[in-house]
C-alpha cells in the first residue's frame, strides 16, 4: 500500500469494479420485454397448430439467449483479435501473476485498518473527506487541472479517491497522538534544507509546510511499524498464493 496519500498520488492501484447491477438491470429489462413478446405469442398461437408453435418458442428462447450473451460478454471476453477472443480470465491470470500478492496485502492492511479503527471508535466524517477533497481539487488547480481530469488520466474513479481518503484519515486518527513534531524539528529541517528552499526563504513563512511535510514523515515511519503489529497480532489465512 502506498501511504500516506500524496498531492502527485491520488489514488491506490485498485483494480476496475464489474459493474454487476448495472448489468443485471438489463438482463431483467430485456427478460421482461421477451416477456411481453411472450405473452403476445402465447394469445396468437392459439390459433396455431401444436407444431408451429413449438418452433414459435424454441425461436423466442434462442433470441433470448442471444440477447442474454451479448449483454453478458464483456464478463467472459475482454477483447477480440481478429475475431479470436482475448477471454477475461486470461486478462486476470496475468494481473494476478504481475501484482496479485501486492494487491492482496494491501487489501489486507486495509482491513486490518478497518477493523483496529473499529475496535477503537475511531469513525471518520463526510465533512472531514469533503475538506480533503476540496484541498486536492485546489493543488490540482494550481497545476491547470481539475479533479475529473486527474482521476482520468489515472484511469480511477471518485469512489476510490475517497476510499483511499478515508483509509488514510483513519490512518492518521488512530496514530497521530504517537506523533510529536517539535518547533526544534522544524528549525532544524529549515537549516538542513536552506540551499533547496532558496536564499530568500522565511522559516515563519514556510513553517505550516514544514510542518506538514514532517507530520507525514513520521506518519510514514509510524505506520510501517503499526501496520507489522497488526499482522502479528492478526490471523491471516492465505488461500491463494501468487
Amino acid at each position: 500500500m502506498r501511504f500516506p496519500l500524496r498531492e502527485d498520488d491520488i489514488s491506490g492501484l485498485i483494480p476496475p469494479r464489474i459493474k454487476i447491477r448495472g448489468i443485471l438491470k438489463t438482463v431483467m429489462k430485456i427478460k421482461e420485454i421477451f416477456s411481453k413478446i411472450k405473452t403476445k405469442i402465447s394469445l396468437k398461437s392459439r390459433s396455431l397448430t401444436p407444431r408451429k408453435t413449438k418452433i414459435l418458442r424454441l425461436s423466442l428462447m434462442f433470441l433470448i439467449g442471444l440477447a442474454i450473451l451479448f449483454v453478458l460478454k464483456s464478463l467472459f471476453v475482454a477483447a477480440l483479435v481478429n475475431g479470436v477472443p482475448v477471454s477475461r480470465i486470461s486478462v486476470i491470470k496475468e494481473l494476478e501473476n504481475q501484482g496479485g500478492q501486492k494487491i492482496l496485502d494491501s487489501l489486507i492492511e486495509k482491513k486490518l485498518i478497518f477493523q483496529e479503527a473499529k475496535r477503537q471508535g475511531v469513525k471518520i466524517g463526510q465533512e472531514v473527506i469533503d475538506s480533503e477533497i476540496t484541498r486536492i481539487e485546489g493543488l490540482l488547480k494550481e497545476q491547470g487541472m481539475t479533479l475529473e481530469q486527474a482521476l482520468e488520466a489515472r484511469a480511477e474513479s471518485k469512489e476510490q479517491l475517497i476510499e483511499e481518503i478515508r483509509l488514510q484519515k483513519t490512518v492518521e486518527a488512530i496514530l497521530s497522538q504517537k506523533i510529536n513534531v517539535s518547533e526544534d524539528d522544524l528549525k532544524k529541517y529549515f537549516e538542513d534544507n536552506k540551499d533547496q528552499l532558496g536564499t530568500d526563504a522565511k522559516f515563519e513563512t514556510l513553517k505550516d509546510q514544514i510542518k506538514g511535510q514532517l507530520f507525514q514523515q513520521k506518519l510514514s515511519e509510524e505506520y510501517s511499524k503499526w501496520i507489522e503489529e497488526l499482522k502479528g497480532k492478526a490471523k491471516i489465512l492465505y488461500l491463494v498464493k501468487f
